[in-house]
């Protein structure tokens, strides 16, 4: 479904339903297009208490060496620089 931010505005609430049954709905503006979709609900906590329970003793929820790779990350650190700068 298409429509531009002026009449997106004025039928918000129609907008959101369509968006809400699972329709795209794009709004074309002057910056840009945006897009109102409905996103899926992603793990609950309950979800992943129940995964924790399922997985066997020793068993983790990364894979081999997963941990040890995103505790590696936060160890280094990268100096942010200024795109201008060469």
């Amino acid at each position: 479904m298409n429509t531009n931010t002026r009449d997106f505005s004025r039928r918000f609430a129609h907008y959101r339903r369509a968006a809400a049954r699972g329709e795209a709905v794009r709004i074309s503006g002057p910056d840009g297009i945006f897009v109102l979709t409905r996103e899926g609900t992603g793990v609950t906590g309950a979800d992943l208490l129940a995964k924790l329970g399922r997985l066997g003793p020793g068993k983790g929820l990364f894979s081999e060496g997963g941990a040890d790779r995103i505790e590696g990350e936060g160890r280094t650190k990268t100096i942010a620089r200024s795109p201008w700068d060469k």
